[in-house]
């Protein structure tokens, strides 16, 4: 009798099968995480550029009780001006650039009631950066 040393043609397909699943797997999974990586990347840069942001405009919302809005244009009492530039994607304070990477800029201006005699000025801004964050937030004006 022969010894049955070795594998059958059957079994090496049968490895070389679940290898190449294998392999694929760990493809994608790979994948996956380098293309997260990247994203929490940019949104990590986007954050940055907005808190640049909210650090100037709390100051000054704080500081006025008034403020004027005109096209891509924000204006305070005090004369403090914040321009969103669309060709440079930036919102410039007093001609200081403050935030880049900005795709969408907005804001409005409206009040909110407390009581029957009091009301609060609000400023709502939407800013969008980057491709994947967006923050919509209102601001409330010095009221006292």
């Amino acid at each position: 009798m022969k010894s049955q040393k070795g594998i059958t043609l059957t079994s090496l397909v049968i490895y070389v099968g679940i290898s190449t699943v294998i392999i694929s797997m760990v493809g994608l999974v790979t994948s996956f995480f380098l293309n997260n990586i990247y994203d929490i990347k940019q949104q990590d840069t986007n954050i940055t550029e907005f808190n640049k942001f909210n650090m100037f405009f709390i100051n000054d919302v704080k500081q006025n009780s008034d403020v004027t809005v005109g096209e891509n244009k924000i204006t305070f009492e005090d004369g403090t001006e914040y321009v969103y530039n669309e060709e440079e994607k930036a919102i410039y304070r007093n001609d200081t650039k403050i935030t880049k990477n900005v795709t969408s800029f907005s804001f409005n201006v409206g009040t909110y009631k407390i009581e029957d005699t009091k009301e609060k000025k609000l400023i709502t801004v939407n800013i969008y950066l980057g491709d994947s964050f967006a923050q919509i937030i209102e601001y409330v004006l010095r009221y006292w």
